[in-house]
């Protein structure tokens, strides 16, 4: 959201511009979504959430001081879905029962930054005016799921990255992006056991997800059904982090002169993550769930600063989540009230921190709940350097958020 074509010295090292991070978030979100809803007997369900990060200071440059100065906003990130679903023959008449649906769904994922301003009216009074300042960020989905309950669901379709920068009016020409990136994806999931999902991008997988739930492996060899069994899932991810792209917050392998020219030779390095979650109920209301990811990345890493090699931390994120959490069945109203705390490490936190002499590990919090009335819901939370925000927008580092969610169900 650089205010000059040269990106100002904020965004260096930006998540905003990186089409393969914001691709995976608005997939992630997606599948988020869909953890919901596969569960329900519905026709339509509509989704809306907004999230507001604040105090998002920016360096844009003074034409009348000759200076860059640093510009406070406010980050808005805006999501919506709609899904349609289509059951062949009828839903199932109870949770265990087996129906065949086929769904039509479109996500979509907006990242805006506002300045609130204040305008002087003749009386002597001021009115306080809120507007979007600096490049624009449309992430899309368009897909379609085939859902054969309980055994597996299938999604199929595009994700579409789009950057809209501000015209020299200040107007925007949502028709005419200055980048845009076209990706097919596909995710597969077994009912309870195993999920797969890919990107790709010109032909070549972008990032890949697998997650086993391995309580169906220990079932062969123990009860795992009662409820106060810990559901223990394990994942890897492999995605295409860096690229030697400007916005990227490093380089790799060589560092020396590459930022000095348009065109260089560009190497890349993969991350990949492996992860343990486990989630367990304690008593009938109250669920605690523990997540540790370990990373490894295929190549050395410098920072773009001072072009020292990077000592990357053996582990890339934990969480840990207490939940008041009653049992409640697909047709019945839903609560839960969550609080939390998480570590989290990226090469681009120190970049975007408050203290960068703080190094690129931070601790974060959050406080939210969720609630579902069958028909209508939605969630409300704050958060503080949480893992699972920051991994969506790590310039999101020692800012507050708040975000709220609706939705309707028929």
């Amino acid at each position: 959201m650089s205010a000059l074509p040269s990106f100002s010295a904020v965004y260096e090292a930006s998540t905003l511009y990186n089409s393969v991070s914001r691709a995976e978030t608005v997939q992630d979100l997606y599948m988020a979504r869909w953890e919901t809803i596969k569960e329900k007997n519905f026709y339509f369900d509509l989704y809306g959430k907004i999230n507001w990060v604040f105090d998002f200071d920016v360096n844009t440059y003074n034409s009348g001081s000759g200076e860059y100065e640093s510009t406070e906003l406010r980050l808005t990130r805006t999501y919506g879905s709609m899904t349609l679903a289509l059951p062949i023959g009828g839903f199932r008449a109870d949770p265990d029962g087996r129906d065949f649906i086929i769904a039509l769904n479109t996500t979509g994922f907006h990242y805006g930054l506002v300045k609130d301003i204040e305008i002087a009216r003749g009386t002597g009074e001021t009115e306080t005016v809120s507007d979007y300042k600096h490049s624009q960020f449309f992430d899309d989905i368009y897909s379609v799921s085939v859902l054969y309950r309980p055994y597996f669901t299938f999604h199929g379709g595009f994700i579409i990255n789009n950057e809209y920068e501000p015209q020299d009016d200040g107007t925007m020409d949502y028709s005419d992006p200055v980048n845009s990136y076209k990706k097919k994806f596909f995710a597969v999931e077994l009912y309870k056991f195993m999920a797969f999902s890919m990107n790709i991008d010109e032909g070549r997988p972008e990032s890949t997800k697998v997650s086993v739930t391995v309580n169906q492996v220990l079932g062969f060899v123990m009860d795992t059904k009662s409820i106060y069994f810990p559901v223990i899932t394990a994942g890897y991810e492999n995605s295409a982090a860096y690229n030697d792209e400007l916005y990227d917050p490093v380089w790799v392998n060589s560092p020396a002169n590459k930022g000095d020219t348009a065109s260089y030779a560009k190497d890349s390095a993969r991350l990949q993550v492996y992860s343990l979650k486990v989630n367990q109920r304690f008593a009938e209301v109250f669920t605690i769930e523990g997540f540790l990811g370990a990373q490894y990345i295929t190549d050395e890493i410098y920072t773009k600063s001072d072009e020292k090699k990077i000592n990357v931390s053996k582990a890339k994120e934990w969480y840990i989540l207490l939940s008041y959490d009653p049992i409640a069945l697909p047709d019945q109203a839903d609560f839960k009230a969550y609080t939390g705390m998480s570590w989290y490490w990226d090469p681009a936190v120190s970049i975007h921190r408050d203290d960068p002499g703080k190094g690129n590990a931070v601790y974060g919090w959050i406080l939210g709940c969720d609630f579902d009335f069958v028909h209508f819901g939605g969630d409300m939370k704050t958060e503080y350097n949480f893992s699972s925000d920051l991994k969506k927008l790590v310039e999101a580092s020692d800012k507050w958020a708040v975000e709220g969610s609706l939705f309707v169900r028929i």
